[in-house]
């Protein structure tokens, strides 16, 4: 069997839309170094780290990103972006923030902004082609999210020890040989 259509990486990234009362989105400005998308305005977030939970990651990386404690509600979106090398899937949460923004790390500055500043904006000056798109639908209403607790951790690296869960991953190896 031919596997080689399936070695691509696959990248997990995680993004907040923060609401401020004044239904303003959070907007960050990416730094003239940063070798996606330089100077490009987006949602805070990033990757989640080995052994990371996606939770874990939302808390850390707006943290890092912009200085304060969140609290993921729910998943708002989902957007699979299909690269000729790899795949990402953006998971784009809602948030809840405590305190204020105090930009950090590699953020160059942010500015909180209102569906019409968005809908000025050039497609071209966001990290994402989706943005636009998506922060209006979210602006507009279209404010539906999935719960976070739909979102469950296997930590299969913690289930070395368990009997039952080695029984289940040799059961898999014997098929696999006994296909061949």
């Amino acid at each position: 069997m031919d596997n080689s259509d399936l070695s691509y990486k696959k990248i997990n990234s995680v993004k907040a839309i923060i609401e401020n009362p004044e239904e303003k989105i959070l907007l960050i400005q990416e730094p003239e170094t940063d070798e996606w998308m330089p100077l490009h305005w987006g949602l805070p977030g990033g990757r989640p780290k080995v052994k990371e939970s996606l939770h874990d990651a939302f808390k850390r990386t707006l943290q890092e990103e912009i200085g304060v404690d969140i609290e993921p509600l729910g998943i708002y979106r989902i957007e699979e972006l299909l690269h000729d090398d790899r795949t990402v899937l953006m998971f784009i949460a809602v948030a809840k923030v405590f305190g204020e923004v105090d930009i950090k790390g590699r953020i160059k500055t942010f500015k909180w902004v209102t569906a019409e500043e968005i809908e000025k904006m050039d497609t071209l000056e966001f990290t994402a082609f989706y943005a636009k798109k998506l922060l209006l639908d979210y602006l507009a209403g279209n404010r539906e999210y999935i719960d976070f607790n739909l979102v469950e951790t296997q930590q299969y690296y913690d289930l070395d020890e368990n009997p039952e869960f080695q029984k289940w991953l040799e059961s898999g190896k014997k098929n696999v040989k006994s296909s061949s």
